[in-house]
């Protein structure tokens, strides 16, 4: 499937699989995201996030104190290995 990413959904995509954020206990905001990514706003993060989330590539998962936690789906997991996005 043809989704069109651009190179911020992969380097969001690519720090939640590094961080490991595939499972609610391990869920990721769009703060801890913008932290280790540095250079993005909160809000564009979400912005993509939300994007993502309409592909099926990212999930609500735990709520992280007051913020929305996301976590990726299988779908985006089987993406970055296919892509070599390590």
């Amino acid at each position: 499937m043809n989704w069109n990413l651009n190179r911020i959904q992969y380097v969001i995509m690519k720090i939640m699989l590094e961080q490991g954020a595939t499972d609610h206990m391990h869920s990721m905001s769009c703060y801890e995201i913008r932290d280790i990514e540095g250079r993005v706003k909160a809000d564009t993060i979400y912005k993509h996030i939300r994007i993502l989330e309409s592909y099926g590539l990212v999930e609500h998962g735990a709520k992280i104190e007051r913020a929305n936690g996301y976590i990726l789906t299988q779908k985006a997991i089987d993406l970055l290995l296919k892509t070599r996005i390590k």
